[in-house]
C-alpha cells in the first residue's frame, strides 16, 4: 500500500458515506469495510467509549467474529486498544505475541492475528473511541499507513459527532412533540371533564322525573293495553340514558375506590349469569376457563362495572351469534416480584378495524350508532386505578381476524393500595 492517492480515496469514500446517511451503525460498518480494503489488512474494528462503564465497546468489525459486536467491553487502559485510548496516541505493534501489553479476547477470535495498529478517535481533546487494524502476518506499519489511519480516524470522529448530534436533535424533537401532545390532551381532558360534570348534573334530575313518571304510568296501564309496550320502551331508554350519565359522572369525577379482598371469578360468574337469557336469545355460546385464583385487592363494584362493559360489548359484536371464551389465571412478574391476576374475554364478533384500534380507549370515541364512547375509557381508568392494565387485540386463534381479545392484568396484592372497609 504505497500509492499516495490512498489517503484521498479513503477521505472521498468516507465523505460520500457521511453525505448519504447519519445512521451511526451504518457509518461504522461501511468505514471498517472501506479501511480494510484500502489498507489491505485482515481486520478493521471500531470501539466506542462508554463513559458510564469507563470502557470501550466493540461497535463494528470486519475480520473478527460479528456476534462479538456489542458484547466486547475493554476497560480504559486495558490491552493495546485500551492503552491507545487512555494515552490518546497511536500504538503500533509488529508482533503482539512479543508484547506484554496485549490481551487476547477469545470472544473476538483474534488469536490468529499478529500485528495491530490502534488509533484513538478524538473530538477536540476528548477520546470517543478507537479504530484498529490487524494482520495475520507480523507487519511493521509504516509512517504513511499510520498517517492514513489517523486521517480516517479524524474523519470518523467528526462524522460520529455529527451523527450523534443529529440523533440528539431528533430525540429532543420527539420529546417536545410528545410533551406538546400530552399538554393538548391534558387541556382537552380538563375541558371534557368540565363538560361532563355539567351534563351529568343537568341530566340527572330530568331523567329521575321521567323514570318516576314512567313507572307510575306503567302501574296504571292495563296488561292488555298496547300502550304498555311504549311505556316499557321509555323505561328502557331512560335506563340507558342513566347509564350514560353515570359514565359521564365517573369520567368527570371518578370516586375514591374502596379496596377489599374480592373473588374475581365469582364476580365474572355473576355477570355471566345475569346475561344468560340474552345470550340464549342471541345464540351466543359462553365457555368459561376460570382457573383457581387467590383473592385480589380490588373495588368490587368497579371491577364488576368493567366486566359488565366488556361482556356487553362482546355480545353487541355478536348480534348474529358466536362464542365468548372467558378465562382467568395467574402469571408471575419476576422483575417486580409480583403475582398478577389475568382475565381474558375472547369473542368471535365482527372485530375492530385497524384504523379504529388506536382510538378505542379515547373518551367519546365510538363507532356505535347508539354509543357515547365512554365505556372503554372508564374501564381503562378503573383498571389503571388498580395499578393494572387493559389491552385489546385481534382474535387470531381461528386463523382469521374475526373478533377481539380483551386482556386485563391486576396485581393480586398491591402494596400501594390501602385496604378500606
Amino acid at each position: 500500500m504505497k500509492k499516495p492517492s490512498d489517503t484521498l480515496i479513503a477521505i472521498a469514500k468516507i465523505g460520500d458515506l457521511v453525505t448519504q446517511t447519519l445512521d451511526t451503525s451504518e457509518i461504522l460498518s461501511q468505514v471498517v469495510a472501506i479501511t480494510a480494503n484500502i489498507m489491505k489488512v485482515d481486520v478493521c474494528s471500531i470501539y466506542l467509549y462508554e463513559r458510564d462503564e469507563n470502557a470501550l465497546v466493540l461497535e463494528a468489525t470486519i475480520g473478527l467474529k460479528h456476534d462479538a459486536v456489542g458484547h466486547v467491553h475493554i476497560s480504559f487502559g486495558e490491552g493495546i486498544t485500551g492503552r491507545a485510548a487512555k494515552q490518546g496516541r497511536i500504538v503500533a505493534v509488529k508482533d503482539v505475541t512479543q508484547d506484554k501489553r496485549h490481551k487476547y479476547i477469545p470472544m473476538t477470535g483474534e488469536e490468529e492475528y499478529r500485528s495491530i495498529l490502534s488509533v484513538p478517535l478524538r473530538f477536540q481533546d476528548e477520546v470517543i473511541g478507537v479504530i484498529n487494524v490487524q494482520t495475520k502476518e507480523p507487519r511493521t506499519f509504516e509512517k504513511h499507513e499510520r498517517h492514513l489511519l489517523k486521517t480516517i480516524a479524524h474523519q470518523v470522529s467528526g462524522s460520529l459527532r455529527n451523527a450523534r448530534l443529529y440523533e440528539r436533535v431528533l430525540s429532543a424533537k420527539r420529546e417536545l412533540e410528545q410533551t406538546q401532545e400530552r399538554l393538548v390532551q391534558s387541556e382537552k381532558m380538563a375541558a371534557l371533564g368540565r363538560l361532563a360534570t355539567t351534563l351529568s348534573h343537568e341530566l340527572r334530575n330530568p331523567l329521575a322525573g321521567l323514570k318516576g313518571a314512567s313507572q307510575l304510568l306503567l302501574k296504571k296501564t292495563d296488561e292488555l293495553d298496547e300502550r304498555k309496550q311504549y311505556v316499557n320502551l321509555i323505561l328502557d331508554e331512560v335506563e340507558r340514558l342513566g347509564r350514560i350519565v353515570e359514565d359521564l359522572f365517573h369520567f368527570a369525577r371518578p370516586r375514591v375506590l374502596r379496596y377489599e379482598m374480592v373473588d374475581a371469578n365469582k364476580i365474572i360468574n355473576d355477570v355471566l349469569l345475569l346475561n344468560t337469557h340474552d345470550q340464549v336469545l342471541m345464540n351466543i355460546t359462553v365457555r368459561k376457563r376460570l382457573s383457581k385464583l387467590p383473592m385480589i385487592m380490588a373495588d368490587s363494584d368497579k371491577f364488576k362495572q368493567v366486566v359488565v362493559n366488556i361482556i356487553l360489548n362482546a355480545m353487541d359484536a355478536m348480534s348474529e351469534g358466536g362464542e365468548l371464551i372467558v378465562s382467568s389465571g395467574v402469571i408471575r412478574n419476576e422483575p417486580e416480584g409480583k403475582d398478577i391476576a389475568t382475565f381474558q374475554f375472547r369473542d368471535t364478533g365482527y372485530g375492530i378495524p385497524e384504523d379504529v384500534m388506536g382510538h378505542i380507549f379515547e373518551p367519546f370515541y365510538t363507532t356505535k350508532p347508539r354509543g357515547v364512547g365512554l365505556g372503554l375509557s372508564v374501564c381503562k381508568a378503573i383498571i389503571e386505578e388498580h395499578c393494572g392494565r387493559i389491552s385489546i387485540s385481534t382474535n387470531n386463534t381461528t386463523g382469521d381476524s374475526t373478533g377481539i381479545v380483551v386482556t386485563i392484568e391486576i396485581p393480586i396484592n398491591n402494596p400501594q393500595k390501602v385496604l378500606t372497609k
